[in-house]
């Protein structure tokens, strides 16, 4: 009794000029795609990195001004 066999994608040489076009099609496909996502983690880094840094001046000047208790500690309240 012979199996029947299914073949996806049977291993076929392909032509130069198929080659090319296929290398052509895939680069300007995702070429811009690649180039976007670039874009976006350079813009995402610097913005995040400008709100950290806000984040710290905030946080320092912030400690300037905030009242301490006569034994220099701050923010503390002590039940007696």
């Amino acid at each position: 009794m012979v199996m029947q066999q299914f073949h996806f994608g049977s291993r076929r040489q392909m032509s130069v000029p198929t080659k090319f076009t296929l290398i052509v099609f895939g680069i300007v496909l995702f070429l811009p795609i690649f180039a976007l996502a670039i874009i976006a983690g350079v813009f995402a880094a610097i913005v995040f990195v400008l709100l950290t840094i806000l984040s710290a001046v905030r946080k320092k000047f912030r400690s300037f001004f905030s009242g301490k208790d006569s034994e220099g500690r701050k923010n503390v309240r002590i039940k007696r």
